[in-house]
């Protein structure tokens, strides 16, 4: 009953902060604001990472269920604190594949594919409880990376990951996710971004 009331009061925290943020927002849109506008967006930037925290308390893992690995990449790459070389290094948990895909909503095969892994080994590590090579944990941290990107460039996520999953032209009719599993396809999908941010082309 206890952990039932401090759940709720953690909730109704997290729709406090949300709407100060919303505050924030409209804030910032008053012209006054025009010459602390820098000073001003960051500390809403600081406030909206504080908000995907507590969401995170406020909805903890139920017992007997495991936390999604891929999120909480997403959530260690919104910390300023983290260490992607030494994260990469010492490997990702192999069960992140499969966690990516859930978290795309895709099949693990796809994900295995931007990844370079064969399916043999993929259930290999997974069962060991193994972690992935440096190599492998740097592919699945690029496509955690370009994701982080496309969240601030459409400011939500659902749109970020339907961007990236939907065929585009820009990218001869393929998805932009599909040219994660190289560096130089990677530089191209955050090029496009970067020109979305803009105001160029999708």
């Amino acid at each position: 009953m206890a952990f039932s009331r401090y759940a709720l009061q953690q909730e109704q925290f997290v729709k406090d902060a949300t709407a100060l943020v919303a505050e924030a927002e409209a804030l910032l849109a008053a012209p006054e604001v025009h010459e602390r506008r820098g000073e001003y967006l960051a500390a809403l930037k600081t406030a909206q990472e504080a908000v995907s925290r507590l969401e995170v308390i406020a909805n903890p893992v139920p017992p007997g269920e495991r936390a999604n690995e891929f999120a909480r990449l997403l959530e260690r790459l919104a910390g300023s604190d983290f260490g992607a070389a030494e994260a990469i290094r010492a490997g990702f948990p192999a069960a992140i594949i499969k966690d990516a895909a859930a978290y795309f909503d895709v099949p693990a095969a796809r994900i295995r594919a931007i990844v370079r892994l064969p399916e043999t080994t993929a259930h290999t590590l997974a069962k060991r409880g193994s972690c992935l090579d440096a190599a492998l944990s740097e592919r699945i941290w690029r496509l955690a990376d370009v994701l982080a990107m496309a969240r601030e460039v459409f400011e939500e996520e659902r749109a970020a990951r339907a961007w990236l999953l939907a065929p585009n032209r820009a990218f001869g009719g393929a998805a932009p996710i599909d040219h994660l599993d190289t560096e130089p396809g990677a530089t191209a999908v955050r090029q496009v971004l970067n020109a979305i941010a803009t105001g160029g082309a999708a």
